[in-house]
């Protein structure tokens, strides 16, 4: 097993280290739960590379001048995939992959060094970094009687994060305005990370442009609730 300072200079160069890996090696390193990762084909029209790449991609789209805690997270972020995966119209999908990977990730930090707090910190990364992606545009068109489809509104946005903090209450800064914007850059860090267009039946119904700019629009929001 890897030790956390080897762990963390690994994330740097993320790609470098990780992409030269076989399974074998990277069971060695951080456990089959994250060996699983390794060539594990998704399926899925919103992604174009395997779930390691995927990754691997995600934690380097992570600037180098955020805190050590995103790059972590970035790699852990969708651990869960293999476990609660399946098949629906053809494809694979992961409903509630980012709370069985935050799950899966505890112990494995745990083992790597990380202190209590700091756990808990990299798991609400982990476990909210899917929380917008039903969200809307203002300006764009959308079914208003969807109930899982979210304008981007600051009214919604500041709804969205009381609820989360009263579901968080453990952690001593789920209200402050330095978490949820560094949630929005592994949001950003793994839309980058995706399918430049998303097809169905030969039609564009979302981009990987699409997304980024949906993650700005909340980002924008959080200086007017903040």
């Amino acid at each position: 097993m890897m030790n956390r300072t080897a762990f963390e200079d690994s994330l740097l160069q993320p790609l470098q280290f990780w992409n030269t890996k076989s399974k074998t090696e990277v069971t060695a390193l951080l456990g089959e739960e994250t060996a699983r990762m390794v060539n594990y084909e998704q399926r899925n029209p919103h992604h174009c590379y395997d779930l390691f790449l995927h990754t691997l991609y995600t934690v380097q789209f992570i600037d180098d001048s955020a805190p050590a805690a995103l790059r972590i997270a970035a790699f852990f972020h969708d651990i869960g995939k293999p476990y609660v995966a399946h098949e629906k119209q053809g494809r694979l999908v992961f409903y509630g992959h980012a709370k069985k990977s935050a799950e899966i990730a505890r112990p494995l930090l745990s083992r790597l060094g990380y202190e209590q707090l700091y756990v808990d910190s990299i798991c609400f990364y982990i476990s909210h970094h899917d929380d917008f992606i039903s969200w809307v545009l203002p300006t764009e068109p959308y079914d208003r009687k969807n109930p899982y489809l979210i304008e981007i509104t600051a009214k919604n946005v500041a709804a969205h994060i009381e609820k989360t903090a009263v579901e968080n209450r453990s952690l001593p800064d789920v209200k402050s305005y330095e978490l949820w914007f560094n949630l929005l850059l592994l949001c950003q860090a793994d839309a980058s990370a995706q399918a430049e267009y998303v097809y169905r039946d030969g039609v564009v119904i979302d981009s990987r442009e699409h997304k980024i700019r949906k993650v700005k629009a909340i980002q924008s929001t959080l200086q007017e609730i903040f």
